[in-house]
């Protein structure tokens, strides 16, 4: 007999860009509704409802968006040609406005701006003409007018150094509107030329051909960044008489514009290719992008959205082809360098303010995401699967001996699966921290893996790592 250790010190995150034989001891490729914060693994939090008033015919919602105002915050949802706000007193989602055409999945924009004295919303869906609303009229109003030109029909909008700029015109994909330069009389409303001079007047420019459309617009501290169907521009300059606009070198594959999300002054986004980011200068792929690349294979990202929530950037995406709603979760946490997924839930809309992520469910709640300990009263299934190893030991038969672990919680399933097929162990966790869970497993094999899974939604948290103790022997042929 001869005996050795496995062990699991640290958890991290999924990996799929190797060889599960050499993925790290703390790695998983394939894992869902985990978390593994400071090297724990547990069962992941949940989300609670922040409202009672559910969105009727939640199936049409398109995005959710929070606007924090001074002293309050108003909840809206934009449908395919409505606009809603939740009135919490009144336990009501009131309609506030009705484009005159459509808007297709993935669209509309959402910019809070000053417009004189008055702090608005502008809402933007490529279909109809802006709305903008003050948050406390009854309704919304149309943006814009026919003599400032600015009654177009745009999708993306930014505040880049105090002008307003649109794009997403569909009689004029490619060009690029800006407004005039607030003050005196001026306002973002009007984007005519202005008679004082040259660099305080609104206007338009062709960036690129029709063929390559305009598809987003972000704004960091220095430079306006212009997404394209094909490619990538970057605007440099702080008014008419000195804007260039230079391409970016960089192969990317393009995102939609809600798979954007701004973390200081750095963009990343997610593509079927992994996640890229944007440096300052030219675009980068994350160096570790590939550790989600069987995932993204069957992800459809064509409604994804976005939000960062301290180090975490959460992506809702649908899984596999067809329509319907974002039904999984890819969550990338930033000062870790980790992958994580979640399932079990519809995400209509995400939005993060205030250090809380929302979420709109495919019930119509806005709910508070990494909150409970169900989805709103649907039970959590987790599990964590280790790599399938070998130990780089292949003519060596593995019998599992033991299993020791430290945590707290509920039951915990343990499978071990080796060539004699597969034992399953529940537990319920000790729950002190000085206590040792033993558990005697079964099954041998020249390679192995086990699972961790919860059992009915059951919660717990394994602390200090995993030790399995083998039995080795060479194989007699």
């Amino acid at each position: 007999m001869a005996l050795r250790q496995y062990r699991i010190p640290v958890f991290y995150g999924m990996a799929q860009n190797v060889t599960e034989n050499r993925l790290n001891d703390g790695e998983s490729p394939n894992a869902c509704n985990m978390d593994t914060q400071g090297g724990r693994l547990s069962v992941a939090k949940g989300y609670v409802r922040e409202s009672q008033t559910a969105l009727p015919a939640p199936e049409t919602a398109r995005r959710l968006y929070g606007w924090r105002r001074a002293g309050e915050r108003r909840l809206l949802v934009a449908t395919a040609s409505e606009l809603f706000v939740l009135d919490e007193t009144a336990g009501e989602w009131k309609r506030i406005y009705s484009f005159v055409a459509t808007a297709s999945s993935a669209q509309y924009d959402f910019l809070p701006v000053k417009i004189a004295s008055t702090e608005y919303l502008l809402i933007a869906n490529g279909s109809a003409r802006m709305a903008k609303w003050d948050g406390v009229s009854e309704a919304a109003e149309a943006f814009g007018s026919t003599e400032g030109l600015s009654d177009i029909a745009v999708n993306f909008v930014e505040l880049y150094y105090a002008r307003l700029f649109a794009a997403g015109d569909s009689a004029n994909p490619s060009r690029l509107y800006y407004s005039q330069a607030p003050g005196d009389t001026r306002t973002i409303e009007n984007w005519t030329v202005a008679t004082e001079s040259e660099n305080v007047g609104g206007g338009f420019v062709e960036v690129g051909t029709d063929s390559d459309p305009i598809t987003g617009l972000f704004a960091l501290s220095n430079q306006l960044l212009i997404f394209k169907r094909d490619s990538l521009y970057r605007l440099l300059g702080d008014r008419p008489g000195n804007i260039r606009i230079q391409p970016v070198n960089g192969t990317m594959q393009q995102p939609v514009h809600t798979a954007c999300v701004r973390v200081g002054d750095v963009l990343y986004f997610l593509t079927s290719g992994g996640m890229y980011y944007f440096d300052g200068q030219t675009v980068q792929r994350k160096a570790d992008a590939d550790k989600v690349q069987l995932l993204l294979q069957h992800a459809n990202l064509a409604d994804c959205t976005a939000a960062a929530r301290g180090d975490r950037l959460y992506f809702a995406f649908r899984e596999g082809e067809g329509e319907g709603a974002n039904d999984a979760m890819l969550i990338y946490d930033l000062a870790r360098g980790t992958y994580m997924l979640r399932r079990g839930f519809s995400a209509q809309g995400l939005y993060a303010a205030g250090g809380t992520l929302y979420l709109l469910d495919g019930n119509g709640y806005v709910c508070r995401f990494e909150e409970g300990e169900t989805y709103d009263g649907a039970r959590i299934d987790a599990y964590w699967k280790t790599p399938m190893t070998d130990l780089d030991s292949k003519a060596v038969n593995k019998r599992l001996e033991e299993l020791y672990l430290r945590g707290s919680g509920g039951i915990l399933l343990v499978e071990a699966v080796t060539e004699s097929g597969t034992v399953y162990n529940e537990r319920l966790m000790p729950g002190e921290s000085e206590r040792i869970l033993e558990l005697g497993l079964n099954g041998d094999g020249r390679a192995f893996q086990l699972v961790f899974r919860n059992v009915n939604g059951s919660h717990f948290m394994i602390d200090g790592g995993v030790e399995l103790i083998l039995d080795m022997q060479r194989r007699v042929l």
